[in-house]
This record gives structure tokens, C-alpha cells and sequence, in this order.
């Protein structure tokens, strides 16, 4: 009897060292980039995290799932609660843009002025963790952080027009833009986007050279690039990617709820006709909700037509800012099918660097301890790095007589 105990647990404990992927090895990224780029060598040069071995929480971290779901619940450990001077923006359709100023508890090292732009996940904003504590690291480094909250994404904001953001949507980020350069003419900017916010980055960047005027660089965090082929992925039940669109479907429900009011009144039947509003709240995926809700409110047929809009991977090679993009192996909502597009990008643009970790699942790369992890993650440290490096290499060639960009 005794046999058959000890046999049954060490069965459990073996599924459990499966399921955490623990006999996986931790290494340094892989990255992608044109040999011959003096830029990115000297970007790497000083990014050391990028040929350092990241080392995630020993028990749970190279579990692409459990680094996931541990972001989307807790978001990050001991997140700081952060006030910044919210502003408003009136666009030309009714709604109101808001984003939060974060100024600077220090001057940064090299004496200038610099913002990051963040553009936050789906139905993020300044108030999300990871975005907390993303901006008071950055605060501490001698950036101003400006952050975009997504239509929507706050309960306590009422909307002023019968709209939400969407993945496609680059009108809030652009308008945020521009009331930062009038605000702070004399400020270099650079964006930041997370996942869906990475798209909305990549897109705006991509949509006209004039939008990467004042700009040194942009970075691109955990995003999908492609949706249509993106979604075949989500809608399978491979790695639980049908679990994890299904409760982005139920938050989304949620935030709908929250602005019924606003979202379905007579407005949004003038603008945008009859909407079935009971089947709108039935849909168990986001693709069924956007096929009965968010196509039509921007003025789309065909599904198909409505994700090749909001696709980044339709405008990314018009970008010629330096660019980091990052993900990982084992994101469950990014597999790596999708990673040609960055792999493409970075073969023909000498300023573009792919970096790929090994673990770190969506967003969450947390890293080190062996249960609890350090409180800033490795994605923070990465971003924080290659905004130092730009800077660094802008002032540089500044002195050289050189001001503009690199």
C-alpha cells in the first residue's frame, strides 16, 4: 500500500513539474537584427539585460500560463498608487480623451528633457499595476511619463460619446501627441506600447512618416501584429488560448455594462443603426462581439475587413525610428507563428531590434525568487535600458553636431 502512495506521488509530482515546466533551462534572449546595424550594436552595447540569462521566479516562472495568469490578476507585487495630473481632450466625434502626466521625481542623468508615452494593454490605463509600477521605475530613472487611458477602461471616467476603444483605434494616441509637444515643445518623446497598446503604437508610427517627427524611438511589447491570423489561434483550444479569449470577452462585458448608458442610447442607433443588444452581451468571444458590435461602429461589412484595418502588420516597414520589439516563447496569447512579421521587419530596417525571451509568458516576465519575485520585473528593466541607450546615443551625436534623431 505504501508502494502504491509513493508511487502515486511522485506521479503528482512529476504532472506538477510538467505543468510548471520546470526541467526547462533559463537563457538569454534571442535576437534578431541586421548584422551590419552600427546602431543596434551600439544599442546592445548598452542593454546588457539583452545578453544577460533572465532568470524567472525558480518555482512557477518558465510556466508561460502561470506568469500570464499571476499578471492578470495581481498585476505586479506591491504595485505603488500613483496620482498624476489627469487631462482631458475633447475629439471631433464627442468622445474624451484622458490621459495622466507623471513628472519626474529626478533629472535624468543626461540633462533633457524626455516623456515615454505609454500606450497601455486592452482596456487598461494609468490606474492597471503593471502600468504603476512601470511609471514610478521610470519617474525614478528621470523620464516624465504620459499615459493613455483607453476609452472605456475606467469605470469612474463616464464616456462622452457611444464609443470604446479598440484594438485599431490610433485617434486618442495621436491626440495625446500632440497636446504633449504643445505642452513640452522642447521634449523628445518616446512610445511605449503594451500588447494591444504595442498595436495601436506600431500602427499610429506606420500610419504617416509625420507621426514619428519628435519621437527617438518606439517600443512594441507583447503584441499580435496580425489579427486575422491571429485569431484562428485565440479561437483554439491549444494552450487554453479559447480560456484566455473567453475571459477578455467577460471583462469586456463588463466595462460594456458599466457604460450601457452612454454605449446603447439613441446616439449610438443614429450613428451606428440597430444593435442587438441582448446577443451583444451573449457573446462568449471577442470575435462574435466584434462582429456584432465593434465592426460596425467603425463603419465596416465584413469582419475580415474591420481586422485588416486594425492589423499593425499593415504599416509596420514604413517605420524607421529605432525600434525594440519584445516578446516571448511561451506567451499562451502570442504563439510564435505570428513572430515573421517582427522577423521580416527587423531583416530590412538597420534600426529595428527582435528580442525574444524564453519565458516571461504575456506581460508578465517576472523575475528571480523562488516563489516571490522581485518587484520590478525584467520587462520594466529591458524597457527602461533601451530607452537610456537611445537617449544616450542622441546626446552623444548631439554633441557631435548632429541634433536630430538617430
Amino acid at each position: 500500500m505504501s508502494f502504491l502512495v509513493a508511487g502515486a506521488a511522485l506521479l503528482v509530482l512529476y504532472g506538477v513539474c510538467r505543468l510548471l515546466n520546470m526541467s526547462s533551462t533559463s537563457s538569454q534572449p534571442a535576437l534578431h537584427y541586421r548584422p551590419d546595424s552600427e546602431l543596434i550594436q551600439s544599442i546592445l552595447a548598452a542593454c546588457p539585460i539583452f545578453l544577460q540569462t533572465y532568470v524567472p521566479p525558480l518555482l512557477w516562472g518558465k510556466s508561460g500560463h502561470i506568469q500570464t495568469i499571476i499578471y492578470g490578476k495581481l498585476g505586479r507585487v506591491k504595485p505603488p498608487f500613483l496620482k498624476g495630473k489627469r487631462e482631458r481632450a475633447l475629439m471631433k466625434d464627442g468622445a474624451t480623451l484622458t490621459y495622466d502626466i507623471f513628472e519626474s521625481i529626478r533629472s535624468h542623468p543626461t540633462g533633457g528633457d524626455y516623456t515615454l508615452l505609454v500606450c497601455p494593454g486592452i482596456s487598461n490605463s494609468s490606474e492597471s499595476s503593471y502600468i504603476c509600477t512601470f511609471v514610478d521605475y521610470a519617474l525614478e530613472h528621470g523620464f516624465r511619463v504620459v499615459v493613455q487611458n483607453h476609452l472605456g477602461a475606467m469605470k469612474s471616467v463616464k464616456l462622452t460619446a457611444p464609443r470604446m476603444n479598440t484594438y485599431g483605434c490610433t485617434g486618442e494616441f495621436h491626440l495625446m501627441t500632440l497636446r504633449i509637444k504643445e505642452t513640452y515643445p522642447r521634449t523628445k518623446l518616446i512610445a511605449v506600447g503594451f500588447s494591444m497598446g504595442a498595436n495601436v503604437v506600431t500602427k499610429y508610427m506606420g500610419e504617416d512618416a509625420k507621426h514619428q517627427e519628435n519621437f527617438l524611438a518606439a517600443m512594441s511589447i507583447c503584441q499580435g501584429y496580425d489579427l486575422s491570423r491571429a485569431i484562428p489561434f485565440l479561437m483554439s483550444w491549444s494552450h487554453l488560448r479559447r480560456c484566455y479569449f473567453y475571459a477578455m470577452t467577460v471583462h469586456q462585458h463588463s466595462l460594456l455594462r458599466c457604460h450601457h448608458d452612454e454605449l446603447f442610447n439613441e446616439e449610438a442607433t443614429k450613428r451606428y443603426g440597430h444593435l442587438d443588444v441582448p446577443q451583444i452581451y451573449k457573446t462568449t468571444s471577442l470575435v462574435a462581439l466584434d462582429n456584432l458590435y465593434s465592426k460596425k461602429r467603425h463603419g465596416f461589412e465584413k469582419l475580415k475587413d474591420f481586422y485588416t484595418w486594425c492589423s499593425s502588420a499593415n504599416f509596420i516597414n514604413n517605420i524607421t525610428l529605432p525600434m525594440l520589439i519584445l516578446n516571448s516563447e511561451d506567451d499562451p496569447l502570442v504563439p510564435p507563428d505570428l513572430h515573421d512579421v517582427p522577423k521580416s521587419y527587423v531583416a530590412e530596417h538597420k534600426n529595428a531590434l527582435f528580442v525574444v525571451t524564453k519565458h516571461g509568458g504575456h506581460l508578465g516576465f517576472f523575475e528571480h525568487g523562488l516563489v516571490k519575485p522581485d518587484r520590478i520585473t525584467w520587462l520594466d528593466r529591458a524597457v527602461l535600458q533601451f530607452a537610456n541607450a537611445v537617449v544616450s546615443l542622441c546626446d552623444i551625436r548631439a554633441d557631435q553636431g548632429n541634433p536630430q534623431a538617430i
